[in-house]
């Protein structure tokens, strides 16, 4: 059953949004915005809550403006298996589809600027330059997908690891983790260590092994179970067997 509250845009204007800059959204006129505007609303949904059940009927879609967003599928024994991660201004849904084909689940407490599906779909084809950038964003999202199934199939448990950790130090936003006396890093991934290791496609203690191997080299500090301190981003990207050029693009499709 979802679990949402809604409510109407505290600002009023599309231009004001903390993503603004980060979505589709900055690309449109002022007339493209007032009709984004009277379209859309936001929604919020505690964690652990289903946004959109698999072979559920698509009617929304959207931006997620803050919060992590968990995309699962379930397999012919029932069992789900993450299979993406959407984070700030990452767009949610199927558009041009009747059923969903993945769970979207909040990973975090998570705020969505949601739309009708059917006023959006008729957006974007009543205005071709912002469908051809959505387009484009899409295909982007596309290849940071097949370069990680490519380190998922092909890299070690430590270096799906390593990449994971340094991807999450990039795009989400790490505050100050409380209790800590030092300015430091604070990689947040708002994930159970089940669910980590779904998602690398290993075992909880297969896992657990590799992040305390990473501890003991100082990499990276094990604070709780979903709050790590980057200690040496050059070691992390050295065990992550990629390029920091590469693993930026990963971070930032």
């Amino acid at each position: 059953m979802n679990i949402a509250a809604e409510s109407s845009c505290p600002c009023g204007k599309c231009g004001n949004c903390i993503i603004y800059n980060r979505s589709l959204c900055s690309i449109g006129s002022a007339e493209d915005l007032a009709h984004l505007n009277r379209i859309s609303h936001q929604r919020t949904y505690p964690s652990g809550s289903v946004i959109q059940a698999q072979g559920e009927h698509c009617d929304i879609v959207g931006n997620v403006v803050d919060g992590v967003v968990k995309l699962s599928v379930a397999s012919v024994n029932g069992n789900d298996h993450i299979v993406g991660l959407l984070f700030p201004s990452d767009f949610f849904g199927r558009l041009f589809a009747e059923e969903s084909r993945f769970s979207y689940e909040a990973a975090t407490d998570v705020t969505l600027c949601v739309m009708s599906k059917p006023q959006f779909e008729r957006f974007l084809i009543e205005r071709p330059a912002i469908e051809h950038e959505m387009f484009k964003a899409k295909l982007d999202e596309l290849d940071a997908v097949r370069e990680w199934a490519a380190i998922t199939n092909g890299h070690s448990t430590m270096q799906r690891l390593a990449t994971l950790l340094y991807v999450f130090s990039k795009r989400t936003v790490n505050q100050q983790y409380k209790g800590s006396a030092r300015d430091s890093h604070i990689v947040h991934i708002p994930l159970s260590r089940r669910d980590i290791a779904d998602y690398l496609g290993t075992t909880p203690e297969t896992l657990s092994r590799n992040i305390q191997t990473l501890a003991r080299a100082k990499v990276i500090r094990n604070i709780n179970a979903k709050h790590f301190e980057l200690l040496n981003a050059a070691e992390l990207i050295r065990h992550s067997g990629e390029t920091r050029a590469d693993l930026d693009r990963i971070a930032t499709a």
